[in-house]
């Protein structure tokens, strides 16, 4: 028959295995959790760069649109520039050509 100093030695053991085998499986769990948490970083800063690219990619894609389309606004104005000019030419010509053979 066991003692009581027996058992309350046994119980001490037992108590102590289940207190080592707490602080590792804590120290599991911590590693487990950091390692995840990591993992989740990683993954959001990679999702976060891809949807940056993608933001960028449309951001250039609408400036070279626009940029076309100021051009070819820049273009008509400038064409309509011409035509009235090549329009007074006409008339320039005609008045100076008037005024030599007035004076001359």
């Amino acid at each position: 028959m066991r003692s009581v100093i027996d058992e309350i030695a046994a119980a001490e053991q037992r108590a102590e295995e289940i207190r080592i085998a707490a602080a590792a499986d804590a120290r599991e769990s911590t590693l487990k959790a950091r390692d995840d948490a990591q993992k989740a970083l990683s993954r959001l800063e990679l999702e976060e760069r891809e949807r940056m690219q993608a933001q960028l990619e449309e951001a250039r894609l609408e400036g070279e649109q626009l940029s076309g389309e100021l051009l070819e606004q820049m273009e008509r104005d400038a064409d309509a520039l011409c035509e009235r000019a090549n329009e007074r030419l006409g008339n320039a010509v005609a008045y100076i050509v008037d005024k030599v053979t007035k004076t001359a």
